[in-house]
């Protein structure tokens, strides 16, 4: 399967992007918690202030997603639905930014077949990063999902204990300097490996 995973730039993709996670979130997972599963669509108020990121098949199918929300005036969803330590964990709000709906259709779950779709995003997000002046992401994780983004390069922390947040999940943080110094020599190209 080849796919083009790239920033949404149109309504009719970020249209595509909402039904996928509905899909995803609503359908597949029977996730009950969320409020926001209109028919057809999962969306919610970060969404806005959200640059969304898709890979789409050959058919102009959505088969992964993520958005990576920046400069929300509402807060972050980590921020919001989870506790960390404040004064050991300090962030600087102007610089700080969160990864949340990270989707991937069943058809492309083997490791073989993320490894490339995940480097593919490390180097349009990073990008994105230094072009938004971002210094960390949050991330509220599934301890299993911990551990995979760790393997494929995204350096995350812990920075909180499990929490029940749409399940048990930790409050995460990755800084943009040490993903560079991760991937360096894949985000100095720039092109899948």
């Amino acid at each position: 399967m080849s796919y083009q995973f790239m920033e949404v730039s149109s309504k009719e993709q970020l249209d595509k992007v909402f039904a996928f996670r509905y899909d995803i979130v609503c359908e597949k997972l029977g996730v009950t918690e969320l409020e926001n599963c209109e028919v057809g669509r999962e969306t919610d108020e970060y969404d806005a202030y959200s640059v969304h990121f898709a890979a789409f098949d050959e058919a102009d199918e959505v088969v992964a997603c993520t958005r990576l929300i920046h400069h929300s005036p509402i807060g972050y969803p980590m921020t919001n639905n989870m506790e960390y330590d404040t004064t050991a964990w300090s962030f600087d709000p102007e610089r700080l930014s969160e990864t949340s709906r990270i989707f991937v259709s069943p058809k492309i779950r083997s490791i073989e077949k993320l490894k490339p779709l995940f480097n593919t995003l490390k180097t349009i997000g990073y990008s994105k990063m230094i072009e938004l002046d971002i210094a960390y992401t949050f991330g509220a994780l599934e301890k299993s999902f911990f551990r995979l983004l760790r393997m494929l390069g995204f350096p995350y922390k812990r920075i909180g204990d499990v929490q029940t947040y749409v399940g048990q999940r930790y409050p995460c943080v990755m800084y943009t300097d040490e993903m560079y110094a991760a991937n360096s020599e894949l985000l100095d190209e720039g092109t899948v490996q």
